[in-house]
């Protein structure tokens, strides 16, 4: 599984669930993908994960562009699975980066994962 390469340095790096037929109340009949990207610069971000049972396509596709240890920053929009429920795996594999989230996602991600991650409120 590769990414796409959306801009230069800008990379889709999500999973595709293909058996995913109802997502909140939509009629997914292909399926759907959850959302995550890498941006390389400076400082390496990824922006959301994916489900849990996706982690392994998020991973490959990341590997393809960059060893995932070397991430700083991970951002979390929300706490909902489909975009934090990698996070904890990816804090393993991660364990330097800083969590980037709300106010409220500090609360939720606390209270859901009870990790003790760097966390950077914004």
């Amino acid at each position: 599984m590769k990414p796409v390469e959306i801009k230069k340095d800008i990379y889709w790096v999500g999973g595709i669930d293909w058996d995913l037929r109802d997502f909140h109340g939509y009629s997914t009949e292909r399926g759907t993908t959850y959302n995550a990207y890498l941006i390389i610069d400076k400082k390496i971000t990824l922006v959301d994960t994916v489900k849990h049972y996706l982690f392994d396509e998020l991973i490959e596709r990341i590997k393809h562009i960059v060893d995932p240890s070397r991430i700083d920053y991970i951002i979390t929009n929300h706490v909902e699975m489909d975009h934090s429920g990698s996070l904890p795996k990816m804090m393993e594999l991660c364990r330097n980066a800083t969590v980037i989230t709300s106010p409220n996602g500090e609360k939720g991600l606390k209270k859901h994962f009870r990790a003790d991650w760097d966390m950077k409120v914004v």
